[in-house]
């Protein structure tokens, strides 16, 4: 059965990438949660998906150019003052530190997107690597990334940790790139999938875990399919859908 993967949390209700977003989440019966990951001015692993902070805090500037305690001190939940009546709390910028700490009792998958498309935060997946066994959740993390290169630098360091490749476009023979490198997941964004990608995908053995899927429909469509697993911003809908 298709599964559910909270996209940044639980973040059509709650502000995304925070652990008000990832709590909610692990309130439901989901598969796992999807978080950001790039490296304060100091070198500290946070959770975010832009580079900028403006669009989620009420700060200004790039995560690289804050120090993790510049970082603390703003609030991110621009534009979502409220959700459901109730004020938010959890919503400073979590380390990928406090998220393991508190996901750990949790049984869940972790999948961690190495934001490293734009900047290449040189040294990032050793840290992380270093987070994932800290916390011994090798078994139940992927880790995946736009950026190739990155992920095949991951590998290297944390063989025992499964990878997925994340693209936008329609990748040609998908499963046997990903088999060819490793890579035991395939991150596409759900309206480049064809049957014939499937196809390829399932006759090399790699898992489907697609984004970012929000309207009943095309969740409807793709469970239909036997994708592993919907990467989602609405929690309920998806549960919701996948059932019927």
């Amino acid at each position: 059965m298709t599964k559910v993967i909270a996209h940044r949390g639980y973040s059509k209700l709650y502000p995304e990438n925070t652990m008000l977003a990832f709590k909610k989440a692990a309130e439901y019966d989901i598969y796992g949660i999807e978080l950001d990951v790039q490296l304060s001015k100091d070198g500290t692993v946070v959770i975010c998906h832009d580079e900028s902070v403006e669009r989620t805090s009420n700060g200004q500037g790039e995560i690289k150019d804050l120090t993790i305690n510049e970082l603390k001190e703003l609030t991110f939940d621009k534009g979502m003052a409220s959700a459901q009546g109730q004020v938010h709390e959890d919503i400073t910028i979590p380390t990928l530190d406090e998220f393991l700490a508190w996901i750990q009792p949790h049984p869940l998958i972790i999948n961690i997107e190495l934001k490293t498309n734009l900047y290449s935060y040189p040294g990032i997946e050793k840290k992380v690597a270093q987070l994932i066994d800290q916390y011994g959740l090798a078994d139940r993390t992927i880790v995946s990334s736009f950026n190739h290169e990155s992920l095949m630098t991951f590998k290297e360091l944390a063989p025992h940790v499964k990878l997925g490749f994340l693209t936008a476009q329609q990748l040609y023979q998908a499963g046997d790139y990903c088999a060819r490198n490793g890579v035991q997941y395939y991150h596409p964004y759900y309206i480049t999938l064809s049957q014939s990608g499937l196809e390829d995908l399932a006759k090399n053995s790699v898992l489907v875990n697609t984004y970012t899927v929000n309207q009943a429909e095309d969740m409807q469509k793709l469970a239909a399919k036997n994708i592993n697993a919907l990467i989602t911003d609405d929690v309920e809908l998806a549960i919701a859908s996948i059932a019927i």
